[in-house]
This record gives C-alpha cells, sequence and structure tokens, in this order.
C-alpha cells in the first residue's frame, strides 16, 4: 500500500516527466522552424496548436497520475521537469535531431543541387520558344488588324 508521502512522490516524479515531455515537444518545434521558414500568421497558430497539445497533456497527465486531482505540487513538477530539461536535454536533443534531420535531408539536397542547372536549362529554352511563339502570334495579330483596317477603308471609300 502506498502512504501519502509515496502517492505525492510519485504524482510530481510523473508531473516532471509530463514538463519533460511538453518541453521536449516545444522543442520539436523550435526545430521545425530552423528548418521551415513560416509567416507570422503560421508561427500564432503553431503557438496556439502547441499550447492546446500542452493543455491536452497536462490534463491527461492529472487525470492519469492523480485521478484528476490537481495541486499546487502537481504543477510545481511540470515546471520542475520543464527546467530540468531544458538545463539538461535541451541542447543535445536539438543537436542530435537537427544532424539527423540534415543527414536525411542531404541526399535530396545533393538531388536538387544537381538537377537545378538541367531545370534552368529548359526553363530557359521554353521561354525563348515561348517567346517567338509570342512574337509570332504578335505579328499575326498585326496582320489581321492591318488586313481589317484594308477591308474596312476599302468597303467606305466612295
Amino acid at each position: 500500500m502506498i502512504t501519502s508521502a509515496g502517492y505525492e512522490l510519485a504524482a510530481v516524479a510523473g508531473a516532471m516527466a509530463c514538463g519533460i515531455l511538453l518541453a521536449f515537444l516545444y522543442d520539436l518545434f523550435r526545430i521545425k522552424r530552423r528548418f521551415v521558414r513560416t509567416s507570422a500568421v503560421f508561427i500564432h497558430i503553431e503557438d496556439i496548436l502547441f499550447w492546446l497539445i500542452a493543455a491536452i497533456i497536462v490534463f491527461l497527465a492529472s487525470y492519469i497520475i492523480s485521478s484528476g486531482e490537481t495541486r499546487f505540487y502537481f504543477f510545481l513538477g511540470i515546471f520542475s521537469g520543464v527546467l530540468i530539461y531544458f538545463a539538461l536535454l535541451s541542447r543535445l536533443v536539438t543537436w542530435a535531431v537537427t544532424g539527423l534531420i540534415q543527414v536525411v535531408l542531404w541526399p535530396f539536397r545533393q538531388l536538387i543541387r544537381l538537377l537545378t542547372p538541367a531545370f534552368r536549362a529548359l526553363t530557359d529554352k521554353a521561354g525563348k520558344l515561348l517567346g517567338r511563339a509570342r512574337d509570332r502570334a504578335a505579328i499575326s495579330a498585326y496582320r489581321v488588324r492591318v488586313d481589317f483596317r484594308r477591308l474596312k477603308n476599302a468597303m467606305t471609300r466612295k
């Protein structure tokens, strides 16, 4: 049987784990912002999404760990878990996940680097062809206008 002090220590330990999870989730959002540029509107939407997820996690942790009883030491445990994570693990996790993402993205970046000159040459060639077609269409339209004016002038002469 768990004593009251043991129950409260287990609740604080669970709250600390919840805080570590929240801080890790926040780091994932920060890492995502390193690789994907987002506008200010989407940053605000992401922040709202993070806080909604954080609220759900805290509610579920409170419900699972202490049967929904939220006391001051529970929130103190969450806060201390966040502090522990940022003090001890954040730099290491950020460095490792960033490195892993860079390793995964490296082949795609190399492929893009190799295909860029060919794609640029193709778009230049297509631009020249479209420019010639536009010029020919403009000349044809001019000829049609001239022919139409000639016909109009021929019809209005007495």
